[in-house]
């Protein structure tokens, strides 16, 4: 390659490193560290060997069956206090990497590559003008070539296709996942490359066997004659030996030679060996890749022991590794591509090792064991027990049990107060948070429907933007798209004045059903329409802010979501009808998850807000913590669960904004507080 094309495409200013690294000498070649054609030879290699072809697929396949998502870090640091984002331009492209590929599908051909070549190249698609990531492509790891630098390490790469067409790419044009090669520090190495030599002799031991049974590609024995043969009497030798004897449907036909003498110096199969030849060669791939003998499928000598135990150590050692040089390329090198967006933003993956049930149920006999042992010496206090086993904390019980009486914790003796109250109670036909769910799913599907028009004129604006934008050659007005949501304010404004009214007149009818009258407080009627400054209402003020909110964000996700598919589908010349078109459908066909999210958190607000309302109205009672409606609880949700509050202040300060206030999942939390009038009556 021309040295002038690299000097002007990687004439970018780099740390120089402390010592060189690829020789001044070196004129850019792919004779440097290795050729293509071995690479080749190695991508190649899966489709030939069935043993290699197992253990790639299915470590390929695990990798990219794995649920990925992005993440607000937490001040703490720790995973379960981080929040879900459900809303990223970096989100959106791995998700669906390109047009062509799914997130799935690009994940197992950069395994498939990793696997066999210890190297997984992503080539990031941009369009002029914006300078964020809308694509990435997985390419063949034999097709790119890094070009090194004595000084700055590295000056880019050179990506050579199909017919030798030659693309030069910078640094921020290509993501690099290796396995670290011991000589080379531009490149990576896989099991593949140690074993190519047994590959090939696994190969050949499979193709002999199959030529045995063809035409036997080892002559069986030779023909002696006494004197020489003539051309015309060598031929005619030669094809009646091949008619009569050549082919499976010929095997151990007796032989007739005229003038000859049959000589053996055939090999069988047994002096070949060949099934122990074969399965030596599947014991060596399967060293080489660390992989399971249980996971490819044989089972002899296999049982549901060591079949778990192998199932364990696939996902630890082999699966895992992989996930986490995948989620390094994107917290490290891909999400920084958005700038500013993505500061405190992480990708994380569920992680796929199976849990080992029996090893857990040891270890929390034994953690158990060791608490009993410690508690029985009455020298520690039990929280410091419990800390020094590694057992979570626990509430103690509200009074000593009676001799041969099982301990009751609050939330037991909560239980038991309200089955102890009127019939009523105990004949209840639904449990009160029971109908809360049911309220909250029946308001938010209300509410989406009643937001559909809404949803289709926004689409129509946006539509109407797009297209203005690319006509007027203005690609940057793309950045400013923007929608009225005053209307959608209104809509949602009504619903959650709806939602705290039916709350609040459920909280009023538990307290009945436990012998409590209290008269549920109203919403203001002027909630439901746009709200003056300095109005009072009765509860609820705080919602008509909470629905403007909501609008805004929602309309704002609509336009970011428009703005990056517009940007994506433009290329010069394109009209703006036909991206305005693209944009339109592509925004019908988004699912709305990040909209349901915003709306449903609302609305539980709202739920919230209307029995936080009645209970302040109501006497003083027993408010216990509950996250029963929680779908997923984290762990600060799981701590607060059943605890009970000592002052409406501190039930208002956790669930007063809707969600706990301390809950990972942000608007997805589904936490309430109940309560117990324990001696019942009007008090």
């Amino acid at each position: 390659m021309a040295k002038p094309l690299l000097g002007a495409l990687f004439n970018r200013t780099a740390t120089a490193t402390p010592v060189p690294f690829a020789s001044r000498a070196h004129s850019y070649g792919r004779g440097l560290f290795g050729s293509s054609r071995g690479t080749t030879a190695q991508l190649d290699s899966m489709g030939s060997v069935s043993t290699l072809f197992a253990i790639v697929n299915r470590t390929a396949k695990a990798e990219a069956g794995v649920e990925w998502g992005l993440y607000r870090k937490a001040k703490s640091g720790k995973k379960e206090d981080r929040t879900p984002v459900t809303s990223h331009a970096a989100l959106d492209v791995w998700n669906q990497p390109n047009e062509f590929y799914t997130q799935s599908e690009f994940v197992e051909a950069g395994a498939q590559h990793k696997q066999l070549t210890g190297e997984q190249w992503w080539v990031i698609g941009r369009v002029e003008g914006v300078d964020i990531p809308l694509e990435m492509w997985p390419v063949r790891p034999d097709r790119i070539q890094p070009v090194p630098d004595p000084e700055q390490f590295l000056l880019g790469y050179m990506y050579t296709g199909p017919d030798g067409q030659q693309v030069a790419l910078g640094k921020n044009d290509v993501i690099f996942i290796r396995t670290p090669h011991p000589t080379d520090p531009y490149r990576g190495i896989g099991p593949v490359q140690a074993l190519l030599t047994d590959l090939d002799a696994v190969r050949y031991s499979a193709e002999w066997n199959r030529n045995f049974f063809l035409n036997s590609a080892e002559p069986g024995g030779l023909i002696e004659v006494p004197g020489s043969l003539g051309d015309a009497e060598f031929n005619e030798l030669r094809d009646r030996w091949n008619e009569q004897h050549k082919g499976v449907a010929n095997a151990h036909r007796v032989a007739i030679l005229e003038h000859g003498k049959w000589v053996d110096r055939k090999f069988s199969q047994r002096d070949m060996q060949f099934v122990e030849l074969r399965d030596v060669g599947r014991e060596i791939i399967r060293e080489a890749f660390g992989f399971p003998k249980p996971m490819t499928g044989a089972t002899d000598d296999v049982n549901r022991a060591n079949g778990d135990s192998g199932e364990r150590m696939f996902a630890r050692w082999l699966v895992v590794p992989d996930l986490e040089a995948v989620k390094d390329a994107l917290n490290y090198r891909f999400l920084p591509m958005f700038g500013r967006t993505a500061e405190g933003l992480e990708f994380d993956y569920v992680n796929p090792v199976p849990e080992d049930v029996e090893s857990e149920a040891t270890l929390l006999t034994a953690r158990s064991n060791a608490a009993k042992a410690l508690s029985d010496a009455q020298a520690w206090d039990p929280d410091d027990i419990l800390s020094a086993v590694s057992l979570p904390a626990m509430r103690r019980a509200s009074a000593p049990p009676a001799p041969g009486k099982p301990a009751v914790d609050s939330w037991s003796a909560a239980v038991a107060n309200l089955t102890a109250a009127p019939p009523a109670i105990r004949n209840a036909g639904t449990d009160p948070l029971e109908q809360m769910r049911q309220d909250h799913e029946a308001a938010l599907d209300a509410l989406l429907s009643d937001l559909g028009p809404t949803d289709d004129d926004w689409i129509d604006q946006l539509g109407e933007q797009i297209e203005q934008a690319i006509d007027d050659d203005d690609t940057a007005a793309l950045a400013d798209l923007t929608l009225d949501s005053a209307d959608a304010a209104d809509t949602i404004r009504t619903a959650l004045a709806e939602a705290a009214q039916q709350a609040a007149d459920r909280m009023a009818d538990e307290a009945r059903e436990q012998g409590v009258t209290v008269t549920a407080p109203t919403v203001d009627e002027s909630l439901t329409a746009r709200l003056r400054p300095g109005q009072i209402v009765n509860f609820g003020d705080e919602l008509a802010a909470i629905a403007t909110a909501v609008a805004t964000l929602i309309a704002s996700g609509l336009a970011a979501s428009a703005a990056q598919e517009a940007v994506r589908r433009f290329v010069p010349g394109v009209s703006g009808r036909s991206v305005a078109d693209a944009v339109k459908g592509k925004l019908r066909a988004l699912k709305g998850v990040f909209k349901r999210d915003q709306l449903g958190g609302a609305v539980h607000r709202a739920q919230n807000v209307g029995r936080i309302a009645t209970l302040e109205a109501a006497p003083e009672a027993r408010w216990v913590a509950s996250e029963k409606n929680d779908g997923n609880t984290c762990t600060p949700c799981r701590d607060i669960d059943g605890r009970t509050f000592t002052t409406l202040a501190d039930v208002t300060a956790a669930y007063g904004a809707g969600p706990y206030h301390a809950c990972a999942g942000g608007v997805r939390c589904r936490g309430t507080v109940t309560a117990f009038w324990d001696q019942g009556g009007d008090e």
